[in-house]
Order: structure tokens, then C-alpha cells, then sequence
């Protein structure tokens, strides 16, 4: 049986998979992206394959896309800033070729594709809000007002979730048990100003918020 496969076939089949599993990585149960890849490549007999959907061209756009991003970390690995699962995903992007053992690898690469490229754009419009941001109120002031999440992420650290986010034009930030989920792309809250600070990461004014509370619009 075939042990190797075309960089740009896998990568193509794991682009429908995760569009099949409604843009999630799904690794446990009988259909997985990885059964749904291997099924594609005629891996596995009668009892084991899965249903799968079409493959379209925007699959394989995607899988083209994905391929050049990660070529990407070449310039990582110059620098020394390459972790051992980017050092695994650049020699295959480099060998152009998909060992069988390794289709699960590719499997995991649309979410994890999709996360960076929603970062790299937080990332941009953090440094291009930074350049005029200032800071909210004064210390201990109660604030209240609209904002538009920038990125929402878990500090295991911590076991809380840390909100960036934009406030008429300026960034804030704050420390919630809270997910994603609950704070929406926009909501109106009240909180209060614990402190200003730059940032360390953009460099830019940015205002710590306490007691953070969503404030029901109905």
C-alpha cells in the first residue's frame, strides 16, 4: 500500500475535512479529519471509511495558501524561534511529500492556520490602533461603553481569559473567567479603570479595566 502522498493532495483533503467538520479539528470518535483525509486517499477498507464530502477548488486555493504561509517558518528557523511541531510541519512543507504516519499532522492544519491568520490580523490592527490610542478615564473611575473584541485568549498560567479590545478608538484590556463565546465581536460593558499602562507587546497606550461586567442591550 502507497506510504507516501503529494504535499498539495493531503493538504487539499485536510482543507475539506475541516470545512466538513463545520471549521473545527476533530480528534476523537470514528470521523475524525483524519479518517475523512485517509478515506480520501483510499487508506482504509469498507468497515472503517467515512463519509466525505466534494472537494472544491476553494479547498485547493486554501491548501495552496496554507502551503506558502507555512513555508514562512524557514525565517523562523533562522532565528532560532521555531518550536519541535513547526520544525515537524516545515520539513514537510519542504519534502513537498506526506509520510502515512503523518496525515494526522496535516489534519490539525486549517485550525491552526486559520487561528494564526486571525492573530496576524490582530496584530495589525493592534499596532495601527496603538499609534493614537490613549488612556481611558483615571484610576478607580467607572467606565462604561461599547467595545469591539480583538482577540480573546486562555492563560492557563492563570486559568482566566485575557480580553484585548478597542474602546472608542482606544485599546483596553481586562482579565475575565469568561470565553469568547460570551463577549461576542461587540458588546457594551461596565467596568473600572485599574491602571494605565504601555504595552509591552505594541508599545502603545493601553487601559487595564477591573471588574468587567457585559451589560445586557435588550
Amino acid at each position: 500500500m502507497q506510504q507516501t502522498f503529494d504535499l498539495n493532495t493531503v493538504m487539499t483533503f485536510a482543507v475539506s475535512a475541516y470545512k466538513q467538520k463545520n471549521n473545527e479539528y476533530v480528534n476523537y470518535g470514528t470521523v475524525t479529519n483524519k479518517t475523512i483525509i485517509q478515506t480520501h486517499l483510499g487508506l482504509l477498507d469498507e468497515n472503517r471509511m467515512v463519509f466525505v464530502d466534494h472537494v472544491t477548488q476553494e479547498c485547493a486555493d486554501i491548501a495552496e495558501q496554507m502551503i506558502q504561509y507555512y513555508k514562512g517558518l524557514t525565517f523562523k528557523a533562522f532565528g532560532a524561534k521555531i518550536n519541535d511541531f513547526e520544525q515537524k510541519v516545515l520539513g514537510l512543507i519542504n519534502c513537498k511529500l506526506v509520510d502515512r504516519r503523518d496525515i494526522g499532522v496535516i489534519a490539525s492544519l486549517p485550525k491552526a492556520y486559520f487561528r494564526s491568520i486571525k492573530r496576524d490580523n490582530t496584530d495589525v490592527l493592534m499596532r495601527k490602533l496603538s499609534t493614537t490610542s490613549v488612556h481611558v478615564g483615571t484610576q478607580g473611575e467607572d467606565v462604561e461603553g461599547t467595545i469591539n473584541i480583538l482577540n480573546c485568549s486562555f492563560i492557563q498560567r492563570l486559568q482566566c481569559h485575557v480580553v484585548n479590545a478597542e474602546m472608542n478608538g482606544n485599546i483596553v484590556c481586562f482579565f475575565t473567567k469568561h470565553p469568547a463565546e460570551h463577549w461576542g465581536e461587540t458588546c457594551k460593558i461596565k467596568g473600572k479603570v485599574k491602571r494605565h499602562q504601555t504595552s509591552k507587546f505594541h508599545s502603545g497606550k493601553e487601559t487595564v479595566l477591573n471588574y468587567v461586567k457585559k451589560v445586557d442591550n435588550s
